[in-house]
């Protein structure tokens, strides 16, 4: 049923750009078969194919996703929903009084602004549409750039990947303008122009949710061997100061070049 999709993956060199857990583990399959809703059998057949799974990648985020643990949800009105999934700019659910034993179900989207939709007459109608939609975000040259994969770091990116490596930093305290304060430590033998850091936050009301993303410190004028105070802007407009979480990132791959500030080429 998901031929198509596998197909694609297999042609596809550039790790992350799909990331699923894969066939189900014995305790998923069991989690999944005693669930206490009547899910749909194709979605049900993809869980138990691919388990949580983040299709298309786009800079930090994935155009698609479709978890293996649905959630609870319920619409502005007060209707049982079940959450299975998302796009980038809306998220996918099953109404609950409309599951039926062994049946498909239709699935409604909501977006900003527009609040919740049908969309699609069943979970292998959605995820057909929204791969197809997410396919043609990308140009026949990006495409053929992800199917080759990336270029290996060079040395002057594993220097910079050492270098970050050597790096400490705690958050000390919030400025009087609504900025985080980082003291950072530099122990490396180089100089970086930015620190890459994850970020995590909940948004202000009327807004709810999470923000997920990363910030990029300014530490081009830390020395090796120097620590310093350094204030950011850590999304202050949509997140309050003490509602941030800061963390560390994993290493950067060559498929990771866009994210990692201190990456970025070198004006010369």
């Amino acid at each position: 049923m998901f031929e198509w999709l596998v197909d694609e993956m297999s042609k596809i060199k550039t790790r992350k750009f799909y990331l699923v857990d894969g066939p189900a583990s014995p305790e998923l399959r069991a989690a999944v078969e005693a669930s206490g809703w009547r899910l749909p059998p194709t979605y049900e057949e993809f869980v138990l194919r691919f388990g949580n799974a983040k299709l298309y990648r786009r800079s930090s985020y994935w155009l698609v996703e479709v978890y293996a643990g649905p959630r609870e949800a319920v619409s502005a009105e007060g209707e049982p929903l079940v959450h299975f999934g998302r796009t980038h700019t809306s998220l996918a659910y099953f109404k609950e009084s409309l599951l039926v034993e062994g049946s498909e179900s239709p699935v409604f989207e909501w977006r900003h602004g527009q609040g919740l939709r049908k969309t699609a007459d069943g979970f292998l109608d959605w995820v057909t549409s929204k791969c197809r939609w997410a396919r043609k975000q990308y140009s026949n040259k990006e495409w053929a750039a992800i199917e080759k994969g990336p270029s290996p770091l060079t040395e002057r990116e594993l220097a910079v990947v050492d270098a970050r490596r050597q790096f400490r930093w705690r958050v000390v305290g919030i400025a009087a303008n609504g900025d985080l304060q980082f003291e950072i430590h530099n122990g490396s033998n180089s100089v970086l122009p930015s620190l890459s850091l994850g970020y995590r936050g909940k948004l202000r009301p009327p807004k709810n949710g999470p923000l997920n993303g990363g910030i990029h410190l300014p530490v081009s004028s830390i020395a090796p061997g120097t620590t310093k105070i350094v204030e950011f802007d850590c999304y202050k407009q949509f997140v309050a100061p003490e509602d941030a979480e800061i963390f560390d990132l994993p290493d950067p791959g060559p498929e990771d070049r866009e994210q990692y500030w201190e990456l970025k080429p070198t004006s010369k």
